[in-house]
């Protein structure tokens, strides 16, 4: 045991000469841990719940135009600008103010849409009203008219998808509407007997609204910026522990510490142990500074509150088993490679790129098949993953059990290799 504390007491002591370096173990994932959550933000909201000026040429002037933009500025996603400095947008300004980059989205109603409408909805009413021996109403053949859309160049695909979703639901409401009015005709109504109000009321008979997937009550979180980047980045920079722990390893090597510590009688399992402890305990304090930040810093720049889930206290040894994994990770680095040189930036880029298909960087559904299989053996990817059981899903003791036994068993396999290579050195001279 005194041989324990005492290499804990050393690895202080090695650690408190180089402030800096100490100081950078938490500054920089917690500035991490800030920026991208901030830059991320609103990539990770729903984009129902923002607000977009929506630039709006009318080329047609019918009914059809008339109710997409009623629709349009009804809703509470878009801001309609079908005017600039009083006068009627046309199609070439709307492209213009889209290249210029000073508007995001635009719509063009072409010229006709609603006789062409009209005509499409008359042919289907009566094919219907020649069934019900109903007169007919007057058709030609039907041309494809197509309401235009067009986006700033720089627009991401997912936002393209999300905001032409949400305005097909506005045309085909109109297109259905002039529909229902074609039927009404024949049945001996007029164009004012389906009321706005009743129509809408049909429409809304059934549904799609989100539900959360358990019946228990209490608060329910989704995933945002903070829930993912703060977990994420913390475990990132948790594994950056390998750095010091490479190079004081093969400092302690060069310098010939290390040879003299052995030569003391069964002192080497002891001092093995004491390092891991050490960097162990700092590792978990790291974690726990990040996931303070996200509590309680986060939220006074306008950012969501870190939720911990319903069993945070999984977190602590969840924490504990990362920490040991990274720990035992720098111990391997530092006993394969001979000089720091060699080590460092092996282990700086291996850090990025098990964190690139862990899920640290992108989410692991986004991946091709091969980096999903590939993402299994990364221990970026069970410590986040781990932790997303217990702050999004609500996981007990049972979730999170697999990922304690592949940190476990990936820092014990990293440890024992070390070991048998720092041996295998030794014996060599």
């Amino acid at each position: 045991m005194k041989k324990i504390t005492a290499t804990i007491a050393k690895e202080w002591i090695l650690l408190r000469r180089d402030i800096a370096g100490f100081a950078l173990l938490f500054i920089m994932p917690a500035m991490l841990i800030v920026v991208m959550a901030l830059v991320q933000d609103a990539p990770f909201r729903d984009y129902q719940e923002m607000r977009f000026e929506l630039l709006l040429a009318d080329n047609d002037g019918g009914s059809l135009a008339k109710e997409i933009k009623a629709g349009l500025k009804e809703s509470k996603n878009f801001e309609v600008i079908d005017a600039i400095d009083n006068r009627p947008l046309n199609e070439q300004q709307l492209k213009e103010l889209l290249q210029k980059g000073k508007y995001s989205i635009g719509i063009v109603i072409p010229k006709g849409a609603t006789a062409e409408v009209v005509n499409s909805a008359n042919a289907l009413a009566n094919t219907v009203s020649k069934k019900l021996g109903l007169s007919t109403l007057p058709e030609r053949e039907t041309r494809e008219a197509y309401v235009r859309m067009y986006f700033d160049p720089v627009s991401k695909p997912a936002f393209r998808v999300s905001i032409s979703n949400a305005l097909d639901k506005y045309i085909t409401y109109s297109c259905s509407k002039i529909l229902v009015e074609r039927l009404s005709k024949l049945s001996g109504g007029t164009d004012t007997a389906i009321a706005g109000t009743n129509f809408k009321r049909v429409f809304q008979g059934i549904g799609l609204r989100e539900e959360p997937l358990s019946d228990e009550k209490g608060p329910r979180y989704l995933i945002n910026s903070v829930q993912h980047n703060v977990p994420a980045w913390a475990i990132f920079g948790m594994f950056f522990i390998l750095l010091p722990v490479a190079s004081h390893t093969i400092r302690e090597r060069e310098e010939g510490s290390a040879l003299r510590l052995e030569l003391i009688p069964n002192a080497y399992r002891g001092v093995a142990l004491g390092k891991i402890l050490f960097y162990t305990i700092v590792c978990t304090a790291q974690f726990a500074c990040m996931l303070a930040i996200g509590i309680w810093l986060l939220p006074h720049i306008g950012l969501p509150s870190l939720y911990l889930g319903e069993h945070a206290w999984l977190l602590i040894p969840l924490a504990i088993l990362i920490a040991y994994s990274a720990t035992s990770f720098g111990y391997f680095i530092g006993a394969v490679f001979k000089t720091i040189t060699q080590a460092l930036p092996f282990g700086s880029i291996s850090i990025v790129l098990l964190s690139a298909i862990g899920g640290i960087w992108v989410p692991i559904e986004l991946l091709p098949q091969a980096l999903k299989t590939a993402a299994l053996t990364s221990p970026l990817h069970w410590a986040l993953d781990g932790v997303h059981q217990v702050i999004l899903r609500n996981g007990g003791i049972t979730d999170v059990v697999p990922h304690m036994v592949v940190l476990l068993a990936f820092g014990t396999i990293m440890w024992l290799i070390s070991i048998y290579l720092n041996r295998s050195r030794r014996y060599s001279f």
